[in-house]
């Protein structure tokens, strides 16, 4: 099976950011090698938003090209959140929160309109989806608003955000590669109990670490900028 080029570079960045996502939930926190595994995935996933981005629109794939936008987002706020001083925030977040606030519209206009296809769906896609990151997508416009009003994030809520404003695009691209290109398996690992397994594992790393962060006493938080 062939695939023309940029499908070809948008495969590779999946898979380089699925492989660096397992590694940064399993490697020792504030190592090197878990800096060096972020920042791969960082990479990888911001390719794979924005490759997912150009290719939906050749074809014509409303789902994809909202979720290609959504990645970018969550992955863009997810970094500034760390990299910006704590309990501030700027033009920057205003853009985020417009630009969010648009994704959630239109995820919901297309469940709406695949609703009342003819076929309950649209471009294959049941309206579910839609109405799925839709109300992802409607949670971090809220969560951005709320942000903006305060001034920033601080403390446990700054690591909150920006974990699992990663973790999200790490669950979109592994459903997205194991689920929704099952295709692409041999035959005899082409089965769902198989292919759910590594994103049931991405589910249960998130929520063990969002958990964690949120009621441990023994997670460290980064000194504020």
């Amino acid at each position: 099976m062939t695939f023309p080029p940029l499908v070809l570079i948008h495969l590779l960045a999946g898979s380089i950011g699925i492989l660096a996502g397992f590694m940064v939930f399993v490697l020792p926190k504030y190592s090197p090698a878990h800096k060096v595994a972020g920042n791969s995935f960082l990479i990888a996933m911001l390719i794979l938003g924005l490759t997912s981005v150009y290719v939906a629109y050749t074809r014509t794939i409303f789902l994809s090209l909202l979720n290609g936008v959504f990645i970018c987002y969550l992955l863009a706020t997810s970094w500034v959140t760390i990299k910006r001083k704590a309990g501030s925030s700027g033009y920057f977040e205003q853009l985020a929160l417009v630009t969010v606030m648009a994704v959630a519209i239109m995820y919901f206009t297309f469940g709406i309109q695949a609703a009342h296809s003819e076929t309950g769906k649209l471009h294959g896609f049941a309206p579910a989806i839609f109405y799925f990151f839709g109300g992802v997508a409607s949670l971090a416009v809220l969560l951005d608003f709320r942000m903006i009003y305060c001034g920033g994030v601080t403390g446990r809520q700054r690591i909150i955000r920006h974990v699992w404003r990663m973790c999200f695009p790490m669950f979109m691209a592994t459903a997205s590669f194991f689920l929704g290109q099952a295709k692409l398996f041999p035959d005899p690992v082409r089965k769902i109990e198989l292919l759910a397994i590594p994103v049931i594992l991405v589910l249960l790393f998130s929520g063990y670490w969002l958990l964690r962060i949120k009621f441990s006493s023994f997670i460290k938080v980064p000194h504020q900028q």
